[in-house]
C-alpha cells in the first residue's frame, strides 16, 4: 500500500508541474538569462571569464532554485490539500520525500541540462563541461532537500519568502563552495569535494524529510 501511494504522489506533482509549466520555466529562464547577461557587465577577458565562470553558473543555479521553492508546499497549503496529504496512509516523511523527488525531476534536472549550454560562453576548458554538469546535478539534489526544509519551516508565515531566503541561503553556502571546488579538483584528479557532495546528498535526503514533515504538521495545526 505504501509504495503505490508514494509513486502516485510523485506522478501527481509531476503532472501539476506540467500543467503549470510556465511557472516552472521561470527558474529555468532566470538561470539562462542571468548567466548569459553576467559577462556583459564585466571586462570581456577570456582569462577573467574562465576564472569566474564556474562560480557564476553555480550561483545562478542557487538563485534559480530559490526562486522556485514555493512550488514545494505553498500551493498544496493554499488550497487545503496539504492536510489531506498528511493524512495519507504512509509516513509523512515519505510524502515529503515524494515531493522532493518530483521537484528535483522537474526543476533540478532541467537546470543541470541547461548548464551544458553555458559552458562555452565562459571560455571554460572542454574537459570541465561534464564535471560542471555532475556538480550541478549533485548540488541541485542537495539544494532541493535544503529547500524542502526551509519551505516547510516558513510555510504560512508572514513574509515567508523573505524568511525562507534568510534561512535557505546560509545553509547553501557550503554546498556552493564544495560544488565549485569539485569542478576544478576533477582536473587535478582530486575527489575529496566529490565525496563531500555525495555525503551531503545522502545525509540531506535521509534526515530532512523527517524534519520537514514535522514542520509541516506544525504549519497545518
Amino acid at each position: 500500500m505504501t509504495m503505490p501511494v508514494f509513486f502516485s504522489l510523485i506522478q501527481r506533482d509531476i503532472r501539476q508541474a506540467w500543467r503549470n509549466r510556465l511557472d516552472v520555466s521561470i527558474g529555468l529562464v532566470f538561470f539562462v538569462v542571468v548567466a548569459a547577461l553576467f559577462p556583459l557587465a564585466i571586462k570581456p577577458s577570456p582569462e577573467l571569464l574562465e576564472q569566474i565562470g564556474v562560480a557564476v553558473i553555480m550561483v545562478c543555479g542557487l538563485l534559480a532554485n530559490l526562486l522556485t521553492l514555493n512550488r514545494l508546499f505553498e500551493e498544496d497549503w493554499a488550497d487545503g490539500s496539504l492536510l489531506q496529504l498528511l493524512l495519507l496512509p504512509i509516513p509523512n516523511a515519505l510524502m515529503v520525500l515524494a515531493k522532493m523527488i518530483a521537484y528535483y525531476l522537474t526543476i533540478g534536472i532541467p537546470l543541470s541540462l541547461v548548464s551544458l549550454l553555458l559552458h562555452t560562453q565562459y571560455q571554460l576548458a572542454p574537459g570541465l563541461m561534464w564535471p560542471i554538469f555532475a556538480a550541478i546535478v549533485l548540488m541541485m539534489g542537495i539544494l532541493s532537500a535544503l529547500g524542502a526544509l526551509s519551505s516547510a519551516l516558513t510555510l504560512g508565515l508572514r513574509q515567508a519568502g523573505l524568511l525562507m531566503s534568510l534561512l535557505h541561503l546560509p545553509l547553501c553556502a557550503p554546498v556552493l563552495i564544495f560544488a565549485s571546488r569539485a569542478v576544478y579538483s576533477s582536473a587535478e584528479n582530486g575527489f575529496a569535494e566529490w565525496w563531500l557532495l555525495g555525503a551531503l546528498l545522502l545525509g540531506t535526503w535521509f534526515f530532512i524529510p523527517v524534519a520537514a514533515a514535522a514542520a509541516l504538521r506544525l504549519a497545518v495545526e
